[in-house]
Order: C-alpha cells, then structure tokens, then sequence
C-alpha cells in the first residue's frame, strides 16, 4: 500500500471532505483541511431555468447528466414551474448518458431512462469514449455541469459538430467561515505543510480572493502542488505555478497516491 510516511497532506475539497480525510489517513497521511468551496444550489435560478428552456425547445439528441445533485436540481428547477413532465418527455426522445451511478439512481428514480454509462473511474475521458460511434454532427447536446466550466467537454462535442446546451444547476461559491483557509496560510508561511491537494480551478481562485481580502498571499511555492485535471492545472499556471504531481486519472483516490509516491521519491532524493 502506499505510504504517506506521516506527511501533513493539506487540501481544499469542500463537499468531499471527509472523504479525502478518510483517504490520506488510509494512507498513513495527516489531513489537513481547508475546504475553499461551498456548493451552492440555485433551483430557482433565472439562468438555469432559461438553459432549460432552451433545452426544451430544442430537437435534442443527446443529454449528458454529469452529478447525481446536479439532475435533481435541474428537475426541481423544472417542477418549479409545472414542466417537469416536458423535460422527461423531451428526455425520452433523446440518448441519456451519465458520468457514473450517482446520476444514474436520480434519473432513475424519476423514471427518465439512461441509455449510457461512463466506466469507472467515471470521468470525462470516459464520457467522450462512450459517444465516439455516435454521429454528432448537427446534433443538439445538452450538458449538466458540476459548478464549473467542463471545456474539454463541450469543447470536444462541438469539435464533432454537435451544437452544445449548457446546464448550470449549482455554483461553487467561497465557504462562510475563512478560518480554515486563513490556518492553511499560517502553515505555509511556516512549512509545515509537505503537500496541497487540488481538484477544482474555483479552489485555486477562492484560496486567493480570500486570501487578498486578508492582506495576503499564498505561499504556494514552498509545498509540493497535486493538481487532478487540465483544468486544476492550467488554474495553477495562471498564477505562475506547476504542479508537482498529477494522478493517472480523475479520480481523488489516485490524487492521494500520486502524492505518496511523489513524497517517497522526494524523501529518497533528500537522504
């Protein structure tokens, strides 16, 4: 099994916190948290309602449902407004496909068909390799989001000539409480941190806007970054930084590996 050999491993995940923890100690880490996101439903939305709109006035083809909490937004957004029964007959007509099984149980259980299922570990690259012999040309896409952007997603599908709809049925905001961010701070400023863990670009910009409204600066250039996706990393980049690790995929199990063998390699390199 992989060793964090005791190392403090601090990240900014928010709602799966607990679950990271779990996953460093598993590892033989110490977690430290700094949950820099706080998910934020918007079912009553004016611009989730208008995408849905959109996609129910569309011939659509294809429906892509990335998170579970994310279809049960979009459907209460829906009922909201007694259309409910449009978007599953709209649904009806179109391929579904979900990111993994938490989509597919809400779908499910509001008997909207799923068509396909992306693979473990359930990512985008696997989204995209499920729709690979399906003809896109001309086609009509809509696409859940998570909180963010997904622009290798909807960037690829419009390669392929599919015109793409967007669903924003939640946004990640900054969390109520700075104090967690405020301690990470403090332990960069004095390394006691021997790694950052990050999953999201919305992470990296929350870390910095409060911490400017502190007067401060992250001092990231004194931990050994992890950065799981493009996204993450072209986030760091902007800032003028590069990760030091990078998981074999999305997923935050490989995150937490990737970190233990790049803090075993460090700590033969430095004996």
């Amino acid at each position: 099994m992989a060793d964090l050999q005791r190392r403090v491993v601090a990240f900014l995940e928010g709602r799966r916190a607990s679950e990271l923890a779990d996953l460093i100690e598993r590892h033989n880490g110490i977690p430290f948290a700094a949950p820099c996101l706080r998910e934020v439903h918007a079912p009553d939305s004016p611009e989730l309602w208008a995408s849905i709109e959109r996609v129910l006035a569309a011939e659509l083809s294809v429906a892509i449902f990335l998170t579970g909490v994310g279809a049960t937004t979009v459907f209460e957004a829906a009922q909201a407004r007694r259309r409910d029964a449009d978007l599953r007959r709209q649904l009806q007509r179109a391929t579904v496909v979900v990111r993994g099984p938490k989509p597919a149980a809400v779908l499910r259980k509001l008997d909207v068909r799923v068509d396909l299922s992306a693979p473990p570990p359930s990512t985008t690259a696997e989204v995209l390799t499920l729709l690979e012999p399906v003809d896109l040309r001309g086609k009509t896409v809509a696409v859940q989001l998570y909180g963010e952007p997904n622009p290798r997603l909807s960037q690829a599908l419009a390669e392929r000539g599919a015109h793409v709809l967007e669903l924003a049925p939640y946004v990640w905001d900054r969390p109520v409480d700075p104090a967690p961010i405020l301690s990470l701070l403090d332990a960069l400023d004095r390394r006691q941190l021997d790694a950052l863990l990050i999953t999201s670009q919305a992470q990296v910009d929350n870390l910095y806007a409060v911490a400017a409204e502190a007067g401060r600066a992250p001092a990231l250039d004194r931990v050994a970054i992890g950065a799981q996706g493009p996204v993450a990393e072209a986030a760091l980049e902007r800032r003028g930084l590069r990760a030091a690790f990078t998981p074999s995929h999305a997923h935050m199990g490989a995150l937490v590996l990737a970190a233990a063998d790049y803090l075993t390699i460090e700590g033969a390199l430095t004996t």
